[in-house]
């Protein structure tokens, strides 16, 4: 007996699978991503682009969408809004996670926590480091999630036992709020970007709520903040492109584990080079941390007189 006809007919499977990976990339539709740039910040995939060597990021669980009936009112959401995978960075292999905010605020799902543990399992046992691309409004707390929070709890023990192991960056390019904002506080380097990042348990709509006090998203968590006051973040960039160059220079100065050499590097800075300005930043005595303390309490005032 002949096989039917269609059994052999790979073109509407082939069609169709084009077509729900052209949906995925989309994002969250052609509206939400021009607000993305409207609002300084580059969509995820653009910034996947550019920190990934070219053509070396392989997408995991590109097809995913989140599976709680709750959400069918919400539409579509593409990679339940966090784009996980492998790429290489100046030929050597990092796992990314990366929070879309156009689709649900980049809210942590079921579907894309569980992605973010694979990237986390794959980092470890591959000895690689991992790099979060920071975008998210928290936990999606109107999922079926229970208590456990989109598995954050799992989350925050695996980077514990990733610290040390393998290098671990969270490059802060949006408001992070939540869970998410915990992320940083366990990676090795955080980079926030001028003007549209911050970091806190809350948003100013909570906190208006809960206290009747009105603030804003830099007074409670922005940049200047957590550089020159909390000590959370390490570094200050201007833009979404600065801030992953910087990730992608960080990288460059360090081994992928801890059982491997640090690269090595030509440079023409001397080996003798003074460098008399860390008299002035650090103290004689491992107590006393007077001069940085001063010099962090000066910065923020002056912040805070030029608004």
């Amino acid at each position: 007996m002949a096989d039917p006809p269609e059994l052999h007919d790979w073109k509407p499977l082939v069609e169709d699978l084009r077509a729900r990976q052209e949906r995925a990339h989309a994002m969250g539709g052609e509206g939400r991503v021009e607000r993305q740039r409207s609002l300084g910040k580059l969509p995820v995939r653009a910034r996947l682009d550019l920190l990934c060597d070219p053509g070396s990021f392989v997408e995991y669980a590109l097809l995913a969408d989140s599976m709680d009936p709750g959400l069918a009112d919400k539409g579509y959401l593409a990679a339940d809004g966090m784009v996980a995978g492998v790429g290489e960075v100046e030929g050597r292999r990092v796992a990314v996670c990366a929070y879309d905010f156009t689709v649900m605020g980049g809210s942590m799902g079921a579907v894309g926590e569980r992605k973010t543990a694979r990237m986390r399992e794959l980092a470890l046992r591959w000895r690689i480091p991992i790099v979060w691309l920071l975008d998210s409004a928290g936990a999606r707390i109107q999922q079926s999630t229970g208590s456990t929070f989109a598995g954050a709890g799992a989350l925050f023990r695996e980077q514990v036992t990733m610290s040390g192991v393998v290098p671990q960056v969270a490059a802060m390019l949006g408001h992070c709020a939540a869970g998410t904002a915990y992320i940083p506080a366990l990676a090795d380097f955080v980079p926030m970007v001028k003007g549209t990042s911050s970091m806190a348990l809350g948003g100013r709509h909570l906190v208006k709520a809960a206290t009747g006090e009105d603030v804003s998203e830099e007074e409670m968590g922005g940049s200047a903040v957590h550089n020159r006051v909390s000590g959370v973040a390490d570094l200050e960039v201007a833009s979404d492109e600065e801030c992953l160059a910087t990730v992608r220079r960080y990288l460059s100065f360090f081994p992928s584990n801890n059982r491997e050499a640090p690269p090595v590097r030509e440079t023409s800075d001397p080996v003798d080079r003074r460098c008399e300005q860390l008299y002035d930043i650090v103290p004689t005595a491992p107590r006393r941390a007077t001069t940085c303390v001063r010099w962090c309490r000066r910065s923020w005032t002056t912040v805070r007189s030029s608004r």
